[in-house]
């Protein structure tokens, strides 16, 4: 049905690298949700996608409109507050590693829940202090892990703040409060429009490319897939099985240098990422310790990595190319862009490597 090189021209647009998006609402409705380990990274990534001020950015993400709790792989995300209960209904019904680690541990994991939920629902802000207190004496993984726990049930979300600040409040905090409980059909139609979502966002793409996105095994979304089945279209690329909405349509590139933030969901939603990169690029794109680094891709392809850091009043941005250097007057330009949306100026900026 597609070619590769129309698969990428149609995640580039899909995924605002060709266009940024006007409205920061619909780009987060696009992606679904934006990997947020930490905070700083997290708002560059959003950034390159929206045409807004850094300021701005932070204020979104400061609104009620924004959440960020724990979803896909058990991994902290931001999501659109709207989509909590979505992420409830797929992620928060499901026994995972949480409820075998507490088992393991002796640990009554619906007792903690219940009394994190009384906890919130008494204090507007709380900090994990507050939390480990009502935990008790853990490793540190299962204490995490059964704070994210209360995050994908519906009780706590992460408010938004420096990655060393860890202050949390209740859902009833963002109005509208209505208690969940788990219902086999609403949670099969919730993961069905995830699905959705994902290939809306991100497809054409492979089961395989959802499962590393979500963190899902196959036996789970089994029963959606064949729910979906008349929505869907499927093709084989070089043996690969490819799966699209149906009315997924072919588009033009505008040939563009992009600069991704670090996790960028552009090489994170996918198992693969060599539909924009080559495999030895794959492994210099990833530092050791399993950070994905900021890439620029070009011509529909990566073809480096950039970083920025401050030094006094001066903005130094490094470019590391994984050939050739090329389009070095273009990623100055969206460098400069970068910089000029920034609340803190520069005096002075630096560039290593163009």
């Amino acid at each position: 049905m597609f070619t590769k090189a129309e698969i990428t021209q149609i995640r580039l647009h899909k995924l605002g690298m060709v266009e940024p998006f006007t409205e920061p609402t619909t780009f987060i409705r696009q992606a679904i949700a934006l990997q947020t380990q930490n905070h700083q990274p997290a708002l560059v990534n959003f950034l390159q996608h929206v045409d807004m001020s850094w300021l701005e950015a932070e204020q979104f993400f400061a609104s009620n409109q924004i959440i960020k709790i724990w979803a896909n792989r058990l991994t902290l995300h931001t999501f659109l507050a709207e989509d909590w209960e979505m992420v409830f209904r797929v992620f928060g019904t499901r026994t995972n590693i949480v409820h075998r680690l507490c088992q393991k541990e002796g640990t009554d994991l619906a007792s903690l829940l219940v009394e994190i939920d009384d906890l919130g629902r008494k204090r507007e802000v709380f900090s994990r202090k507050e939390l480990e207190a009502i935990i008790g004496e853990y490793p540190s993984q299962v204490t995490s892990s059964i704070i994210a726990q209360a995050a994908i049930a519906g009780i706590l979300y992460l408010l938004p703040s420096s990655d060393a600040v860890k202050n949390y409040s209740h859902r009833i905090r963002l109005g509208n409060y209505q208690a969940w409980t788990s219902e086999p059909k609403a949670n099969l139609e919730a993961l069905m429009m995830l699905i959705r979502r994902y290939l809306k966002g991100y497809g054409p793409a492979t089961w395989e490319d959802f499962r590393h996105w979500s963190g899902l095994n196959i036996g789970e979304i089994k029963p959606a897939i064949a729910g979906l089945e008349a929505e869907l279209d499927t093709f084989t690329i070089e043996s690969q099985a490819y799966v699209s909405l149906k009315g997924e349509k072919t588009m033009l590139t505008a040939q563009k240098i992009f600069l991704s933030g670090k996790f960028d969901q552009a090489v994170i939603a996918y198992k693969d990422p060599t539909w924009i990169m080559t495999e030895a690029q794959r492994k210099s794109a990833w530092t050791v310790n399993g950070h994905c680094s900021a890439i620029i891709v070009a011509n529909n392809q990566a073809i480096g990595l950039w970083k920025y850091d401050w030094k006094k009043d001066t903005l130094q941005f490094t470019v590391s190319y994984f050939e050739t250097p090329c389009f070095e007057t273009e990623i100055k330009q969206e460098l400069e862009h970068f910089a000029s949306r920034l609340d803190k100026q520069a005096t002075k900026i630096q560039y290593k490597g163009i």
